[in-house]
């Protein structure tokens, strides 16, 4: 594992004593080092699996808390702007994480560009504080990453309208949203396509369009304006 000293700025700029180092070095460890390395799973998965939980109880806090105006459905889809791959990869960055990870050569290259990797580093990291530092001081430090945004926050469904659904859905439960053309209508040039979209085997939208990708995102908008609406 590193030395201490290489994260001294780390625990500095978070204010921490750390009680096991070892658990930090694993936070920024992907992977692919364990080949270069020769060590076996000496890798920051388990602590990501962590870090995802505690993220996402205070974020679902937070965004409960600073919006008390919206409904169930708009607090799922607030919250997955703050949970989904890139918007974690962005406070990897902001952090600072990004400069401790540790990957294999032949990933190297593409380490610092990738967000899925630092989404993990990420999420990672916070399952490292909380086992370093518990709960209490992990809590603080995650509240105070993540409370200015989402007290200013609003839900935005201008982006791609089925990406959208399937991050807000899996936000709080890992499942995917299926698609299901259920109708066809007319013939050539004015043919009409009619999708469905499915979350747990419950149809939340319907939506149609010249073509099946038109009618699915159509599905997808459709299942977002009703999550949007209040009771």
């Amino acid at each position: 594992m590193p030395m201490a000293s290489e994260y001294l700025p780390l625990y500095r700029r978070f204010q921490i004593l750390p009680k096991n180092e070892e658990l930090y070095a694993l936070a920024f460890t992907h992977s692919s080092y364990n080949g270069m390395a020769g060590t076996r799973h000496q890798d920051y998965e388990r602590l990501e699996f962590l870090g995802d939980a505690v993220v996402g109880m205070v974020v679902s806090e937070l965004c409960y808390i600073y919006h008390p105006e919206m409904e169930q459905g708009k607090l799922s889809m607030l919250k997955s702007q703050f949970i989904r791959t890139s918007a974690e990869a962005e406070y990897c960055k902001k952090l600072g994480l990004n400069e401790y990870i540790r990957v294999g050569a032949s990933f190297a290259k593409d380490a610092s560009s990738n967000i899925s990797l630092l989404e993990d580093v990420f999420e990672s990291f916070i399952g490292a504080l909380y086992l370093d530092q518990g709960l209490d001081v992990c809590y603080k430090i995650v509240r105070s990453i993540f409370e200015k945004d989402i007290a200013s926050a609003k839900v935005d469904i201008t982006v791609n309208p089925k990406s959208y659904l399937q991050e807000c859905m899996q936000a709080d439960k890992k499942e995917s949203v299926t698609y299901r053309i259920v109708e066809e209508h007319g013939s050539g040039g004015d043919k009409v396509f009619v999708a469905a979209v499915y979350f747990e085997g419950a149809e939340i939208g319907r939506g149609s369009g010249k073509n099946k990708k038109a009618a699915e995102t159509e599905a997808a908008s459709d299942a977002l304006r009703k999550m949007s609406l209040p009771e």
